[in-house]
């Protein structure tokens, strides 16, 4: 419970801060796009460029972890953007980043170091490599998704989408960060520490982005907005992975029980940095990341005992 309050508490004063920044006028409402672009083109891809090459794949790979957590991620943002069509009329940019909200996990920053401490530095690699797993497939399936139904919109689909995928930085950083990790290959030490420093800033930055734009903003409202991906996000997917590591794709206890951990963590602030950019669901992606870090106390407790037996 120590580490959940450590990792959780900073968490909600970022955002009340850039939420107090609003109300009392010292950030105006012009700082939250300028906020939001420099998270997504700049902190959010060092973040995960440092990220991924840090992960050394021949170490870590292990088929049947990547296969229960690609497909609770897969069933969870189908299952999501689905209910949201027919709940809600979700257009396909509208569903797709419902979906991205109810599986992307805030596991760099509060799954890691829970995992550590509930299991022991061995768990710090499977949880490392659902981080990788989580970046590498709901960044690039969200960017490509997105980038289509907005080229669509604006005709030249092919052009326009292919234009938009070479040049989106989050991709980038996808690719450079995978080859960096999979050839072993190691940046300069000021290019690392240069990148280390912006990406220290992404979650900070987004933290307070979602304060700033949930500012002024009906409560009860954004918890009806939350309501389906939160549910989604910390009943469904964690049950999908339990479901699939007991009857699909068994792994050893310890791969398991942080498998399902991983799965039910919050939602992370990047799926609001991506609604934000796209503007699509911001009301549900800050919602609901308040709503499940918040649940979470409790969720996530309890995941514990239960697995811990204690």
């Amino acid at each position: 419970m120590e580490t959940l309050l450590t990792a959780v508490l900073p968490a909600f004063a970022l955002i009340a801060i850039g939420y107090g920044a609003a109300r009392f006028n010292i950030l105006g409402g012009a700082i939250f796009p300028a906020l939001n672009n420099f998270v997504y083109y700049l902190a959010m891809p060092a973040l995960m460029i440092v990220s991924l090459a840090g992960v050394p794949a021949d170490e870590i790979i292990n088929w049947n972890f990547i296969a229960v957590f690609s497909i609770g991620i897969i069933v969870t943002w189908i299952a999501a953007g689905l209910a949201g069509r027919l709940l809600f009329k979700d257009h396909l940019a509208g569903s797709a980043m419902r979906g991205v909200i109810a599986s992307y996990d805030n596991n760099g920053y509060l799954g890691i170091p829970l995992a550590a401490t509930a299991f022991g530095a061995p768990a710090v690699v499977p949880a490392s490599l659902s981080v990788l797993i989580n970046s590498v497939l709901i960044m690039t399936g969200a960017v490509l998704i997105l980038e289509i139904t907005r080229a669509r919109a604006s005709g030249g689909v092919l052009l326009n989408t292919a234009k938009a995928l070479c040049t989106n930085p989050l991709l980038w950083a996808v690719v450079i960060g995978l080859l960096l990790s999979l050839t072993g290959a190691t940046l300069p030490l000021s290019i690392e520490r240069l990148l280390g420093l912006l990406g220290q800033a992404a979650a900070p930055a987004a933290l307070v982005a979602i304060g700033l734009f949930l500012a002024g903003r009906p409560v009860a409202t954004l918890l009806a907005f939350a309501a389906l991906s939160s549910v989604a996000k910390l009943a469904l997917f964690p049950l999908v992975v339990w479901l699939l590591t007991l009857f699909v794709f068994p792994l050893e206890p310890l791969w398991a029980v942080v498998a399902v951990l991983m799965a039910g963590m919050p939602v992370g602030a990047n799926a609001f940095v991506i609604a934000g950019h796209y503007g699509v669901r911001l009301e549900d992606a800050s919602a609901a990341i308040v709503v499940t870090t918040a649940v979470s106390l409790v969720s996530l407790s309890l995941m514990l005992i239960l697995m811990t037996g204690g």
